[in-house]
């Protein structure tokens, strides 16, 4: 089949990697990808990845978008067309769906599902995410992130630890997240910083933190404040790294959200998820499924304190760091290797690009939609992949 992928926005950079990872990986089972993307990150991991890449304009240009799309799909023969987050896949799916009658694939990253036409088939990344839409009377499909475990992997930890001046007796947290509100990241990494901060009067603690945003600055000044009167580096913000996984291979303990807690467990390291309103939870055998089920999140907890009972076990016992670090990558190999993940998109996109009464059930559906969506082009942000 011919496939016509619009990846995710720019603001998405973790989960552009993984389309584009899964699109290379459904080339092994006969399908032909073609990227529609802006000039940018996107664009150029496409082409340096081997797909057909078409320069598409920029999504919130919309009439220009769309005319553009409905073109390449017209020009190039495309069987389905497989669009991520909300405007794009409404845009394509009224005019590629309904004036050209091209099957749409939706992909949708966030933690809750936008308004989208009941019949358009939706894809999202847990088990409760999809129980929730089926229960609406939409087809919903599940591929939870992926993560390429051979990428992916623990290499050289002395080298990841020499890179930031590491002590070979220094215990290291490292996390990697948005320094934003969204989803209370910021708020839970200066807790983090604040129960370091407390831990390190009983241990020789590292804490390393990857990212930026909006906080990143409010970061830096409490970090500088730790480090000032504790005579020494405890807390060292590392701003945005583009390849995050030598601070996944420096750490002895890792603290993660979303696709970022997947991808530290990748590492072999043991993982506490942090989530909103005080939730902090150390992920093993007995507490593992919830996050299967519902994503590696969590709502409501006893903040700091839990925190604490979290951390301190791991920070004192190095037999335990390990069997949780072997657990945590048995876990994500198991359930979402990329392997896995590329094969379930290729069944996919053969069973939608080959349904005619889908097709038009979306027809009739996406018009009703149109006319009641209010009138804004701004891109709805979800959960990046990487950057927690």
């Amino acid at each position: 089949m011919r496939i016509l992928l619009c990846p995710p926005p720019a603001a998405l950079a973790g989960s552009q990697t993984e389309a584009l990872d899964l699109a290379s990986g459904v080339k092994d089972h006969g399908h032909r990808v073609s990227v529609f993307a802006p000039s940018g990150p996107a664009f150029e991991q496409a082409r340096a990845s081997g797909l057909d890449v078409i320069t598409a304009p920029d999504p919130r240009r919309g009439k220009e978008w769309v005319r553009m799309l409905g073109t390449v799909v017209e020009r190039d023969g495309v069987d389905l067309v497989h669009a991520y987050e909300w405007q794009p896949c409404l845009d394509a799916a009224f005019r590629t769906g309904v004036l050209r009658r091209t099957p749409v694939l939706v992909s949708v990253l966030s933690m809750s599902a936008p308004r989208l036409p009941r019949g358009l088939p939706i894809v999202v990344g847990t088990p409760a995410l999809a129980a929730r839409q089926r229960e609406t009377g939409r087809t919903a499909y599940v591929i939870e992130p992926s993560v390429d475990m051979i990428a992916n992997q623990s290499r050289d930890v002395p080298a990841a630890r020499a890179r930031w001046d590491i002590d070979a007796d220094e215990i290291v947290v490292s996390t990697v997240s948005m320094l934003s509100t969204e989803r209370e990241k910021l708020q839970g990494v200066l807790s983090l910083m604040a129960v370091v901060d407390r831990l390190s009067a009983d241990f020789r603690i590292r804490l390393l933190i990857a990212g930026e945003g909006e906080g990143f600055e409010q970061v830096c000044r409490r970090a500088y404040r730790i480090n000032e009167r504790r005579g020494r580096e405890i807390v060292q913000p590392l701003g945005f790294q583009a390849d995050p996984g030598q601070v996944y291979d420096a750490a002895d303990v890792t603290i993660g959200m979303g696709t970022s807690a997947i991808s530290a467990m990748a590492y072999g390291k043991p993982l506490i998820v942090q989530g909103a309103a005080g939730f902090w939870q150390t992920v093993r055998p007995d507490t593992a499924e919830q996050f299967l089920y519902r994503g590696w999140f969590g709502v409501g907890g006893a903040g700091d304190r839990d925190l604490e009972a979290a951390l301190r076990p791991l920070l004192d016992d190095v037999d335990q760091r390990a069997a949780l670090g072997r657990f945590g990558r048995d876990l994500v190999g198991y359930r979402y290797s990329l392997t896995r993940a590329a094969r379930r998109l290729a069944a996919l996109y053969a069973e939608v690009g080959t349904d005619p009464l889908r097709v038009q059930r979306m027809s009739r559906s996406v018009p009703r939609t149109v006319g009641e969506r209010v009138p804004t082009r701004v891109l709805p942000i979800g959960v990046d992949p990487s950057t927690g």
